[in-house]
């Protein structure tokens, strides 16, 4: 039987774990070494300690939202795990709980996708220090008429030229143009 003195230390501990990982979990993916922002399609997980209704799963949805037991919709396009994590922890202290202890992390990044000259232009899992020819890859490769020298990124409503090594973000498009010979 485990003695109460034990068990406070065990949830304290927990609760430590959770923030760390929830620190962790934000990664530095944009440029300039910015914090991770969620975006449209990534998927989240929600962790209230000692409350295992509260705890779960949930996606960025496309107005930019996630929804959290008792408190509803709170808005995540464009913020970080902290960001968010900070929201539901203080909207959830102000009408329900005493001190709650509440860690967010990324379960999954939006996707990416490949368009173009590949074999299978798609959406594809995004997976951290991915680069385009990574990419191209999980589309099946480059087609016969594929310009593997000259790629196009659209990102955040930006156009970028990019090279097969160039580094992507959860969230981009990559185009393949088609080969001038």
């Amino acid at each position: 039987m485990i003695n109460r003195r034990r068990l406070l230390a065990l949830l304290l501990g927990g609760a430590a774990l959770g923030g760390a990982l929830a620190r962790s979990a934000a990664p530095a993916l944009a440029q300039g070494g910015a914090e991770y922002r969620l975006g449209v399609g990534d998927r989240i997980k929600i962790i209230v300690f000692g409350q295992s209704d509260l705890t779960g799963e949930t996606e960025v949805d496309a107005a930019g939202k996630i929804i959290v037991g008792l408190i509803g919709e709170v808005a995540a396009l464009g913020r970080t795990v902290v960001d968010v994590q900070g929201e539901i922890r203080q909207r959830l202290d102000k009408e329900y709980l005493v001190n709650p202890r509440v860690s967010v992390i990324i379960v999954a990044y939006r996707p990416i996708t490949v368009l173009g000259y590949v074999r299978n232009p798609g959406r594809y899992a995004y997976s951290a220090g991915m680069d385009v020819r990574q990419a191209v890859g999980l589309a099946g490769g480059y087609d016969r008429r594929a310009s593997s020298s000259s790629v196009t990124i659209f990102r955040d409503g930006k156009e970028m030229d990019a090279k097969p090594e160039t580094t992507i973000q959860p969230g981009d498009t990559i185009q393949i143009p088609r080969s001038l010979f």
